[in-house]
């Protein structure tokens, strides 16, 4: 998958799963997610269960922080770069 998928992806799962209605208006890919209440600890894991079984990608513990997941964009990278150094 591309950056463009997997942030097409977090996109339409987040605004799916994490939010309501006009919410989801304001949502795109530099919301900042934490920031916001978007995500929190439990919303992290059930994200990363998202990433694992829905789009095959494997996030090692050392990149999980407030850092990577920031908003939708820096986790698309994130995983753009974590989904190439497993091939």
């Amino acid at each position: 998958m591309t950056e463009d998928d997997y942030t097409s992806a977090l996109l339409k799962f987040v605004g799916e799963e994490f939010q309501r209605g006009e919410e989801r208006a304001v949502l795109d890919e530099g919301t900042p997610l934490i920031e916001t209440g978007v995500l929190d600890s439990l919303r992290i894991a059930v994200l990363l269960t998202f990433i694992r079984d829905e789009l095959r990608v494997y996030v090692p513990l050392t990149r999980i922080d407030a850092e990577n997941f920031a908003d939708v964009r820096t986790i698309a990278r994130m995983l753009t770069e974590v989904a190439g150094s497993a091939a």
